[in-house]
């Protein structure tokens, strides 16, 4: 189904991103193009994956945004036509599918965003944003290592609330460690002691805090007040940090063993007023770590970002290569 065309693809400099749809049911198809009418110009509604190829050509969208299971050529074969055509639209998945092959499948065939309808209301507009700036988008920490074998870098979680962080996370780190990881969790008393115990519910023997084996959990308050003085970072104690964490990890878990860190020290200074800082940290550790084997998530509420004059959300997510938005939680705060 084709949209009237308001205006060119490449007309006005303040235009709206154009967006593609693609979905065999006409009823999503319709509450999609409400739901980004507001952000995003949606030029074409196609039912098939057929329709949407002749759509991207017409049309030449920003995003292409597929079902996965459409009649005669599904998603991905539509994603990886899309690609051999050079077609220039960034393409994200929506879908009703959560399992781990999927997700591999969507990100093999070009994909650089999956979002689970389920989710559809809490991460989709946020999604098309970060494949907009370039970034990839997660239904899920864990499938990091759906997408990429080894992965390393820099990751931005956001979540909505302390549960959720403990849940995602756990079952993050669970992974990590079997996978053999030295695993750094840099947080508070709280989050660490609820890890713990979920960690505990995989079989890891771990503490809240001090050094177990591949394990090891700090204090992020106590993390953010040592790299940081009169409102702005101290490069040369992050890089000691740093230095700290790289012996720790080829001691534990060997020279060529990843590090996986999941933390949220630049949070505290965010939660303390110190935006610049926290920027300035990020920015430092991303500088600091490229060339270690080391796999930095950082962990954020979006309650932080409810009221961001500076726009720092924006900044944070080019900081970081891939972002996972992790909605409400159903765990108790204490497990």
């Amino acid at each position: 189904m084709r949209l009237p065309k308001r205006q060119s693809p490449h007309e006005g400099a303040t235009r709206k991103p154009t967006v593609l749809l693609a979905d065999d049911h006409p009823d999503i198809l319709k509450s999609l193009t409400r739901l980004l009418s507001f952000d995003f110009e949606v030029v074409a509604a196609a039912s098939s994956g057929e329709e949407a190829l002749e759509d991207a050509f017409h049309f030449d969208p920003d995003i292409a945004l597929l079902d996965i299971t459409m009649p005669g050529r599904d998603g991905f074969q539509t994603a990886r036509d899309l690609r051999q055509r050079a077609v220039r639209a960034r393409i994200v998945f929506l879908t009703m599918h959560e399992s781990e092959e999927f997700v591999t499948e969507a990100f093999r065939s070009g994909g650089q965003g999956y979002v689970i309808k389920t989710r559809l209301h809490a991460d989709l507009i946020r999604a098309l944003q970060r494949v907009l700036a370039g970034q990839i988008f997660l239904p899920s920490l864990r499938s990091l290592f759906a997408i990429d074998d080894s992965p390393r870098g820099h990751v931005l979680q956001l979540h909505a609330d302390e549960a959720a962080l403990v849940d995602s996370v756990g079952s993050f780190l669970n992974t990590a460690l079997r996978r053999g990881d030295a695993v750094s969790m840099v947080s508070t008393a709280p989050v660490r002691a609820n890890l713990a115990k979920l960690l505990e519910g995989f079989g890891w023997t771990v503490g809240e805090s001090g050094d177990f084996g591949r394990y090891r959990a700090s204090d992020s308050v106590a993390a953010a007040s040592s790299v940081v003085s009169a409102g702005h970072s101290i490069r040369d104690q992050i890089a000691s940090y740093v230095a700290d964490l790289d012996r720790w990890r080829a001691a534990t878990a060997g020279p060529q063993a990843r590090l996986t860190l999941v933390g949220d020290i630049a949070t505290q200074l965010v939660l303390d007023g110190h935006v610049d800082a926290a920027m300035e940290v990020e920015h430092h550790w991303s500088d600091l770590t490229q060339a270690l084997p080391f796999l930095t998530v950082c962990c954020y509420p979006m309650a932080s970002f409810e009221h961001d004059p500076q726009q720092m959300l924006p900044h944070l997510c080019a900081e970081h290569f891939a972002v996972a938005h992790t909605p409400e939680g159903g765990m108790p705060s204490s497990i």
